[in-house]
């Protein structure tokens, strides 16, 4: 069907996926087509059913104006900050970042950023967090930490949750409570974290985009093991990535 965008074959194969665990949902979106038969909205669902090869359930308008075509699609999007705020989150646009964040951590995406993270999984990671943790502690921890340190508030809560899924949420709040605290013991990662991001402040550099999220977790990982920590060098950031891919797991049904 020559009269519409470009086929993009990644998103297909998500809805593709969404139909075969039987996660599709009939939101009310139509199939529509024109009065000439032309396909005005939907090449990316038909594509999916047909690369399923199985039945989803949508709604069907014909004899639409071909007119019409220019004005579909044109309505501002929702963000998933947007869902979140919708489902009664608070703080909306931190949690919509850690949850992207723990997306691409589980689907090995950390380092390229290939991914987008579909608004339909993130009300359903926001309950199996919830589920798991108390998360009117972690933002309020993680806001707290965020104003001490410096450090992003999303790769913080990403980070808190991972810790505190493998080794238990008072493990996790211990780690937090002493980087607030000045730390524990001499070149503790938690006394060098906060110095190691003013660090790069200071000296106006710009910190790979998930530094953050792997100093905290590379801190916590030398810290159970009483370990100091004095640098935590750019070249480490991508074999952390690796590394922690394989010993973490957000536990999230995406």
């Amino acid at each position: 069907n020559g009269a519409n965008r470009k086929l993009n074959l990644r998103h297909v194969d998500f809805l593709a996926s969404q139909i075969k665990t039987g996660k599709w949902q009939n939101n009310g979106q139509t199939i529509v087509i024109a009065s000439d038969g032309t396909l005005m909205d939907g090449q990316h669902r038909l594509s999916a059913i047909v690369s399923a090869n199985e039945p989803a359930d949508l709604g069907l308008v014909t004899n639409v104006s071909r007119e019409a075509m220019a004005t579909i699609d044109n309505g501002k999007p929702r963000s998933s900050a947007d869902v979140l705020y919708m489902s009664n989150c608070r703080e909306p646009s931190l949690v919509a970042s850690s949850i992207r964040l723990l997306y691409q951590f589980d689907n090995g995406d950390l380092a390229k950023i290939r991914l987008k993270m579909p608004n339909s999984v993130v009300g359903v990671a926001l309950r199996q967090i919830q589920n798991k943790l108390d998360i009117d502690l972690i933002l309020k921890m993680v806001k707290k930490t965020a104003r001490n340190t410096m450090l992003k508030p999303s790769h913080l809560f990403a980070a808190f949750y991972l810790i505190s899924i493998k080794y238990g949420q008072e493990a996790a709040s211990d780690f937090i409570n002493k980087i607030n605290n000045g730390g524990d013991y001499l070149k503790s990662p938690t006394s060098m974290i906060p110095k190691i991001v003013a660090r790069i402040k200071t000296r106006g550099r710009t910190a790979h985009r998930c530094h953050d999220f792997m100093l905290i977790l590379a801190g916590f990982e030398r810290w159970i093991l009483q370990k100091e920590m004095t640098l935590y060098r750019h070249s480490r950031i991508l074999s952390d990535i690796d590394n922690f891919s394989k010993t973490y797991n957000t536990q999230i049904n995406w």
